[in-house]
Formats: C-alpha cells, structure tokens, sequence
C-alpha cells in the first residue's frame, strides 16, 4: 500500500518571511521565479506545493541555501526518495 506525502504544514509562512525580510512584494518575488501572484500567493497560504525547482528559484531569490528552504517544505521521506536504489537528492543531517 503506498501512502501519499505531504509538504510539511504552514510552509508558506516561512517562505513570506523571508521574503518580507528582503523587503521583496509577494509580486516581485512571483516575477524573479517566473511564476504568477496568484500561485505565488497560494505557495505562501501553504495551499500549493512548490515542486523542487521551484524551491530551487525561490530560495535563489531569497538569499538561503536550497536545502534550508526544502527542509522547511518537504518531509524527510520525500527527500531520501528511492529512484532505482539511488537517493535523487542527498542532504546531510542537521
């Protein structure tokens, strides 16, 4: 039976206070990810999961390491995801 994973809860939070902290609007931040107001704002009400490259654009524009951003999205499982017995991305612990 597989289960679905979820990004973790409230992710979006972290995501607009880091943009605030850049003094960035919400349609700015939409624009240097190539993405839309209305799915970037989504993305910060945590109603839309941003798929890694995405993450990847975002945390660019925002000044933090892409693990530091995908940590606070997506769960540790989603990470460590087995592709052929081969991790498709792999973090080190914290």
């Amino acid at each position: 039976m597989s289960e679905s994973i979820s990004p973790l809860t409230n992710y979006g939070e972290r995501i607009r206070t880091l943009r605030n902290r850049q003094g960035m609007e919400l349609e700015q931040l939409a624009e240097l990810t190539e993405t839309t107001p209305e799915m970037m704002n989504r993305i910060e009400r945590s109603l839309a999961h941003p798929s890694f490259s995405m993450i990847e654009r975002m945390a660019r524009v925002l000044g933090v390491p892409y693990e530091h951003l995908l940590r606070d999205i997506w769960p540790a499982q989603m990470i460590f995801q087995q592709e052929e017995d081969q991790k498709i991305i792999d973090l080190p612990s914290s």
